[in-house]
């Protein structure tokens, strides 16, 4: 927001379908629409973006749990953003009707001023960090494996989980797991984080065991912090994250763990998605739009951000 805001007039609303959502992007110039949900498939076949440039930004959720983009008139869209290029090609695949549109890749950007090491804080190898909503395709139940295996190899390391119960069955089975597996006193559930800086500190690895991620903003914040990053590897975690760093087997997250060095990977993530260059990307996306669709020859827009209820 901060970088929009320094060229162009921006406006932010959350609303549903409806009259007001109508005015918004009715004041507009360019309006991007976060999220391809509801309010995203309204926008497009609502009429009013037949003289405005449009930009839809995607996540995997959309692409892989709903059928959404596939309700959207693409022919009132200029650009359709994705944060990887594997979530490109599962969009792409799934929905061909979107394959006129230009598809920019611009991966998510990490602020390198907030996400770095506290150095009051020393890392320490032996405390693991686990991030995301405490849910199926998280992953967990792998946490619970790598963390046994790993105990047995040395009983130093300890677990803690930053995120919220969103699935009652995943929750009662992380509960009795605990307890047969012999990891109450090593694995912590500190629920939902508001200074993930913070609690970042000190971390000396961040493990990442997602069943699949269009990008997987956690391990990019978390390395920023100095964590070394242990990467499951879901489908595309080649082309975003380092090589090295995947891991397939319980054992191979263990030898990686065992093996991990805090801090070793911050200037990796400043080089490949520091928070300027996704902002750089951005404004040359809305610079671009605007000349397509005839706008004003120079900045600023009037650019309306508009997300779903």
């Amino acid at each position: 927001m901060a970088a929009l805001e320094s060229r162009h007039e921006v406006r932010f609303v959350s609303l549903a379908p409806g009259d007001e959502l109508a005015a918004a992007i009715g004041w507009a110039e360019i309006v991007w629409l976060e999220w391809c949900w509801d309010h995203a498939v309204w926008a497009t076949r609502s009429g009013l973006l037949a003289d405005r440039g449009c930009i839809v930004r995607l996540h995997s959720i959309e692409a892989l749990q709903t059928d959404y983009p596939g309700q959207i008139d693409w022919s009132c869209v200029d650009a359709l953003v994705t944060v990887g290029r594997d979530i490109f090609e599962v969009v792409r695949s799934r929905f061909p009707a979107c394959r006129e549109t230009s598809m920019p890749v611009i991966a998510n950007g990490i602020d390198m001023d907030r996400f770095r090491p506290d150095p009051r804080v020393p890392a320490d190898r032996f405390a693991v960090g686990w991030v995301g909503h405490v849910e199926p395709k998280k992953n967990p139940m792998l946490l619970l494996q790598i963390a046994h295996h790993l105990r047995r190899l040395d009983d130093r390391y300890r677990f803690h989980v930053a995120g919220p119960f969103s699935d009652i069955r995943t929750a009662r089975y992380l509960e009795r797991m605990v307890g047969r597996l012999d990891l109450g006193g090593a694995i912590r559930f500190e629920g939902a984080v508001a200074d993930m800086p913070a609690w970042y500190a000190g971390k000396g690895v961040l493990l990442s065991t997602t069943m699949y991620e269009s990008f997987g903003l956690n391990i990019g914040e978390a390395m920023g912090c100095g964590a070394f990053p242990v990467i499951h590897d879901f489908p595309g975690a080649e082309s975003l994250w380092p090589q090295e760093c995947l891991f397939a087997s319980v054992e191979q997250a263990c030898a990686l763990i065992r093996s991990g060095r805090p801090g070793l990977y911050r200037d990796w993530v400043d080089v490949r998605y520091c928070l300027k260059g996704q902002a750089d990307a951005v404004l040359a996306l809305i610079d671009g739009v605007a000349t397509a669709e005839g706008a004003r020859a120079f900045p600023p827009y009037a650019v309306e951000l508009c997300s779903g209820a």
